[in-house]
């Protein structure tokens, strides 16, 4: 008898577990956000890593950019045919291609030397994230 009830005390506390477990079940928190300055300072240990960084979006021509007025440093996004076919990101390349617009964004995507002198790292977008759109003033 013994045996039988505790068959069916287990059943009942495997069920109860299961059942909870979703609702206690959280999701891994987002890695925040590096600032441009940080990642730049850095360079050297960022390279070929993915990185989630936030600054002020703006395209001139066909060159984006990813900046931060606290260290005036800047990356390059590129953003390739693959990365393009995904919604946020043509969403976010059209918004800072409009004349006019800039943004404040958070970019996730792969950090790398682009050999340049004038623009020497680049991030390959993989997606990008709250974008906040910016006009910029006229004149300015």
């Amino acid at each position: 008898m013994k045996t039988k009830m505790l068959g069916g005390a287990t059943a009942v506390a495997v069920a109860w577990v299961l059942a909870v477990a979703p609702l206690t079940a959280r999701a891994a928190p987002e890695t925040p956000p590096d600032s441009i300055c940080a990642v730049l300072d850095g360079a050297a240990r960022y390279l070929n890593t993915t990185v989630t960084v936030r600054g002020i979006a703006s395209s001139e021509g066909k060159v984006t950019t990813l900046s931060d007025a606290q260290c005036k440093g800047a990356v390059a996004l590129a953003m390739d045919e693959k990365a393009m076919g995904k919604r946020d990101v043509s969403s976010f390349r059209r918004t800072v291609a409009a004349k006019g617009m800039r943004a404040d964004a958070t970019v996730f995507g792969r950090f790398k030397a682009t050999g340049d002198t004038r623009q020497p790292y680049a991030i390959d977008v993989y997606s990008v994230r709250d974008v906040n759109e910016l006009r910029v003033a006229e004149g300015g």
